[in-house]
């Protein structure tokens, strides 16, 4: 990374801007005429890219730029804007639009991708772009834009299942032309900018790089064919954004000019309308803000599902004249190189130094998936995703049914923010389950075998880049996890094991995906690699595997159980919804809670792990003194994941390093240094707290009775055991002044840190013994002690003689110069020791440009034990949020007891239980609690709860209530009820609320029986249902026969635990005598209830307590009472509901007489 000084001005190249610009200037822009040459001399270097200064009529220079106040800097708030194009009558004048908020997805990104834009959207952009204010302060012009509401004018992607090839591929491009022309009626405005008259940009004419048009196969839509006729008439600097745009076509690009970043054309246009900025003066779309808002404005239209190209200029206008002279460039092509440094997009943030962290702590997954697909209905899935901001990788591969069950349950436990697959070959079904399942994650798709690589094509190419160095034998050092992968038969090891193929050929699509966004080497060099192994399920039709004895090591929980149970929030954005994380995350570091929605995710099955768990709590409860210890030095740990991770992305940028970012040239180059040493220094620091928390738990060691704690903290040697870092803490402590480099932005190491440091300065220290030794030499041949070295400027360490010593030299001294008295001398001997000692300088100075990054580079190879300590950390915060949770919870609580299902025998039992979220809850008074027995650890009784109820008489939230506790108890936490004991869980699964889904068009009734279906395939006798009124979505004897049929066959083929609601109460008279069956209701007080009594003057107490036996009734008219529906409205249906019953009970009567008479 290179510095330069502060600029100040505005470069652009874009042709000369329009005159008539306003003549009012900021006063603090006027300059003496010293200050004003030396910007005319800066804005002579950067030739042919012309400057946006112009001379008013008092001669002094005003800015012609874009943005308004920015809080991160306050230097650059005060910046003058023009004024708006203006028509013929003098009014400000609206651009059109020629691009859609998503143009991310490339003006043309994926093939099966369609945008549109909400008429409210156009209407408020109009109004808000429209109704500027503008203030005058002397001489300053501001306009500015009110912020956009950007949530309502986002628009949604949806994926459509014909190829790219019909006409919603050409209304992409006529829906912009629509969105444009609507705003021009709504603005009247009558000016178009150039872009739009381009004839290769018009949809009719558009070409990717290889002039491929839409309709072709391989169209690539991330580039874009510019004409070469049309790049000979634009400046040099035009034709290098051109250049760009065409690679890049489907990314903004943020092009560095002087210490700016700028937007052009349809870039400029999405800056416009996403980040409040202004367009400047001219015929082209322009705008730009300054290079130390980067991140406020990246973040923004990231957020908005963009793609950012970060393009930096990799020269100084000094070496652009430098190189001019050797390659004898003419003047017209004359301009500063430039590069794309860095492509960000939602699932690739590392939160580099231009890039600081935000609120949320949670992993934002890059996701790449593949399938084959077979005759029998199976399905491979291979899928890799990979956590950019801490370096994690997980592989995957696994057979899967044609729902996507395995996928469904990966894809809640990894929410991706953006997925590629390969274009053309997912199956119907599958982006059917995009659709469904991924309607708010970016999608992008990527050619087949030329993007998304073949399993072969990745190892091959990860070989040749090597990523991962070379072992002592000279082949690929792989790491573990890719090492299994890999067929060990091939001596060039490039074929993978059959097993494994899919997963790494998505693993390749990862690999192309970080590279073109220049990050791989960031990622792979970090080698941290996993197989993951999603939970099996049992496969439809095995039904003996229903009774076979708990082996998983996780319980199985899908998206739709995530969701039903609130268990975590799927929403980016914070949301009202009170979910089981947000109750119980009282984690104090951000690793810990990323791993307590791990947890959540993955409840654990394996009793032992459980207990364990649950005595370390147990322990921290107890030690009071210990556990209030712990939680205050927890609160000063920093994210030590993604710090670690940005101290690896500076340490293998080495100036010789083949990266733009080495080249780079940053006019905040001082303000950067500082963030990196100020991380490197927060890294060191919690690093040492961590290991001074370690130490606190060993000073307890006789107190602590936890095996769990024991093997995290105490026994040294152990396999989990917390490594031993405290020499290398103390080393980095000691290697630097860590107040002072944070306060200069630079490192100056202490003695013995580096090696080619220190070996520069002993040459140095040698050099000047030297110096001084030649210095008495000479003073003892001239015999006069006056004879000094000159110690500055060009003619440093010349020997001044005084004149009356001068009549003994010869003519081995050579003169120099001279001043009253004194006469200045050189020899030969002393050019040769000033000639050592300059280049010792000079290798200390080299020395030193690289010391921060090997500094980071020396602290990185001992990532192993730092990513041990995070680990551990992270679990003791974990464990502690649990102890915090149990302590402070409002409710009773208790340690849940688990005993193993003996013989198929499940059981559950809870006692005075209420939902953990009730303190969160608003409800008009306490919450009630319940107790709740289902199944029997004696016999086969009472497996299926079917339970009654009052409507709004609590029935799903008891269900629901059951569900989080569960959850709870087997990730090791407390949870709120006097007594919870039960048999593990291998699985949850959740069919509750009535909802259609209108992106795959499914009706209600379809939801509802297509995650039946997914229960009846998957169930064991370990999981536990929840069925919440069941066919609903049918006529009432075709719901209440589906409901009857999966009951019987929940109740006689699996035999799981079951909650099974139901308004349908001729079940209950077919099923009461089944002894696996337990009849339950939400019990109710009713007032002037009678026969044929008004409905209307019924009053039901809602009592929210779960009591034995069938509810009479649903009371469905005090429902419609409460809700506000017409007295007359309900007297009609409840004088037809009487009808319906009597009707009911004749139709009854007769069957049983037509019975008897056959008899």
């Amino acid at each position: 990374m290179q510095s330069v000084g502060k600029q100040k001005t505005l470069f652009s190249f874009f042709g000369k801007l329009t005159p008539g610009s306003s003549k009012s200037a900021h006063p603090a822009s006027a300059k003496t005429a010293k200050e004003q040459k030396a910007d005319s001399n800066e804005e002579k270097n950067c030739t042919n890219e012309e400057s946006p200064i112009k001379m008013s009529k008092n001669g002094q220079k005003r800015r012609l730029t874009i943005i308004e106040s920015d809080s991160e800097c306050e230097s650059e708030t005060n910046i003058a804007k023009t004024n708006e194009p203006a028509n013929e009558k003098g009014s400000p004048v609206s651009p059109i639009f020629p691009i859609s908020k998503r143009a991310r997805l490339s003006v043309l990104g994926l093939d099966n991708l369609s945008t549109s834009t909400p008429k409210s959207c156009k209407k408020t952009t109009l109004e808000k772009f429209c109704n500027r204010s503008t203030v005058s302060d002397q001489s300053i012009e501001v306009t500015t834009n009110e912020k956009h509401e950007t949530s309502e004018c986002r628009s949604e992607s949806t994926f459509e299942e014909s190829s790219y090839l019909n006409e919603k591929d050409n209304s992409y491009f006529s829906s912009f032309v629509a969105d444009d022309v609507s705003f021009l009626k709504e603005s009247s405005t009558q000016q178009r900018f150039k872009h739009l008259d381009f004839e290769f940009l018009k949809p009719e004419k558009i070409r990717d790089l290889n002039r491929r048009r839409p309709d072709d196969a391989d169209y690539d839509a991330r580039t874009l064919f510019v004409p070469e006729s049309f790049l000979k008439e634009q400046t040099p600097a035009h034709r290098q954004w051109w250049l760009m745009k065409s690679q890049h076509f489907d990314t903004i690009l943020f092009f560095k000019v002087g210490k700016f970043y700028e937007l052009y054309h349809m870039d400029a246009v999405v800056g416009v309308k996403n980040l409040n900025l202004s367009f400047m003066k001219g015929d082209y779309a322009h705008c730009g803000f300054p290079e130390v808002s980067f991140d406020r404005f990246s973040d923004q239209l990231i957020e908005h599902g963009f793609k950012v190209a970060r393009v930096e200029q990799t020269e100084t206008p000094e070496m652009l004249q430098k190189r001019a002279h050797q390659e004898l460039l003419p003047s017209k092509e004359k301009v500063i190189r430039r590069e794309i440094c860095r492509i960000i997009t939602r699932g690739t943030k590392t939160y580099n130094f231009l890039e600081t962290e935000d609120d949320n702590v949670q992993v934002s997954y890059l996701a790449a998936l593949c399938e084959q697909n077979s005759t029998d209905k199976k399905n491979q899935i291979g899928i890799c995703f990979v956590n950019t901001s801490v370096g994690k990788i997980s592989i995957s591969q696994f057979e899967d049914d044609c729902d996507y069950s395995q996928l469904r349950t990966v894809l809640a436990s990894y929410p991706p923010v953006q997925i590629l697959f390969p274009r053309g070959q997912l199956s119907p079904q599958m982006l059917n389950m995009f659709k469904y399942n991924l309607n708010n994650v970016d999608k992008e798709a990527l050619i087949p075998k030329v993007q998304f690589w073949t399993a072969a094509d990745t190892l091959r190419n990860l070989a040749l880049d090597c990523y991962f160095g070379v072992d002592d034998r000279g082949n690929v050092d792989w790491p573990k996890a890719l090492a299994i992968c890999i067929d060990q038969q091939d001596l060039f090891q490039q074929t993978p094991k059959p097993q494994y193929a899919l997963g790494i050929s998505s693993f390749g699509a990862i690999v192309w995906y970080l590279k073109e966004c220049l990050i791989d080497h960031d990622i792979l060099r970090l080698k941290n690699f996993e197989l993951y192994s999603p939970p099996a399920t049992v496969e439809f039709g095995k039904l003996s595997s229903c009774h076979q004895p708990l082996k998983n090591r996780y319980m199985v929980l899908n998206d739709i159980t995530l969701r039903n149970l609130d268990i975590v929030n799927f929403e980016r954005k914070k949301s009202t919804k009170v979910t089981v994380y947000d109750e119980i995350n009282l984690c104090k570091t951000a690793m810990g809670k990323r791993l307590l929605h791990f947890w959540l995710c993955n409840p654990l099955c394996d009793l032992q792990e459980i207990e364990q768990r649950q005595v370390a709590v147990r322990n921290l409860i107890e030690q009071a003194e210990l556990f209030e210890s712990l939680i205050k030095q927890l609160r000063e740990i920093p994210d030590l994941e993604r710090l670690l991770q940005k101290m690896h992305s500076l340490s293998i940028r080495a100036p010789n390093t083949d990266h733009p970012e080495c080249r780079a040239v940053y006019f905040e180059a001082d303000t950067y240094s500082k963030r990196k040493v100020a991380d490197f220094v927060q890294l060191i620091s919690g690093f040492a707290k961590a290991n001074k928390l370690m130490q606190t738990v060993c000073n307890f060691a006789s107190q602590i009775h936890s095996s769990l704690l024991q093997a995290l903290f105490i026994r040294k040697g152990g396999a989990k055991c917390f490594p031993d870092i405290q020499s290398d803490v103390q080393y980095f402590q000691n290697a630097f002044d860590h107040e002072t480099a944070k306060t200069i932005g630079s490192i100056i190491p202490e003695e013995g840190v580096d090696s080619a440091l220190d070996a520069a300065n002993q040459a140095i220290v040698h050099a000047e013994k030297q110096l001084d030794n030649y210095l008495k030499t000479i003073q003892k041949r001239l015999n006069c002690s006056s004879v000094q070295y000159l110690n500055s400027g060009r003619n440093r360490y010349n020997l001044e003689i005084p004149e009356s010593a001068c009549k003994n030299l010869n003519h081995e001294f050579d003169f120099r110069s001279q001043r009253k008295g004194f006469k200045r001398y050189t020899t030969k001997e002393l050019d040769d020791l000033v000639k050592l000692l300059a280049a010792s300088e000079a290798d200390r100075e080299v020395a030193l440009k690289d010391i921060m990054r090997r500094l980071f580079a020396s602290f990185c190879e001992r990532k192993v034990k730092w990513y041990a300590a995070v680990e551990n950390i992270a679990t003791l915060d974990v464990l502690l949020a649990f102890a915090q949770y149990a302590k402070c919870c409002t409710r009773e609580v208790c340690c849940p007891k688990f005993i193993d299902a003996i013989d198929g025998k499940t059981f559950l039992r809870l006692d005075e239980s209420v939902h953990p979220c009730c303190g969160k809850i608003k409800t008009q008074g306490d919450y009630i609690a319940n107790d709740v027995l289902i199944g029997s650890s004696e016999s086969d009784t009472g497996q299926v709860l079917l339970l009654t109820g009052a409507n709004m008489g609590g029935k799903s939230t008891l269900m629901r209530q059951v569900g989080t506790l569960i959850v709870l108890a087997q990730i090791g936490s407390y949870v709120p009820a006097r007594n919870f004991t039960l048999s593990p869980v291998d699985r949850i699964f959740t069919r509750i609320g009535a909802r259609d889904s209108l992106i795959t068009g499914q009706s209600t009734l379809f939801v509802e029986l297509r995650e039946t279906s997914a229960i009846l395939k998957h169930a064991t006798i370990h999981s536990f249902v929840i069925i919440d009124e069941l066919g609903r979505g049918t006529s009432t004897w075709d719901g209440t026969a589906i409901a009857h049929a999966t009951l019987q066959y929940i109740t006689y083929h699996i035999g799981c635990r079951t909650i099974f609601s139901t308004h349908y109460h001729s079940l209950m008279d077919s099923l009461a005598a089944n002894p696996r069956i337990r009849l339950g209701h939400m019990a109710c007080m009713v007032e002037n209830e009678s026969e044929g009594a008004d409905p209307t003057e019924e009053n039901v107490v809602f009592l929210y307590k779960l009591a034995p036996g069938a509810c009479p009734k649903s009371y469905g008219f005090n429902a419609a009472k409460l809700a506000g529906i017409h007295t007359d409205v309900i007297k009609k249906a409840y004088a037809k509901s009487m009808y319906f019953a009597r009707m009911e009970k004749e139709r009854v009567s007769q069957v049983k007489e037509a019975e008897n008479a056959k008899v």
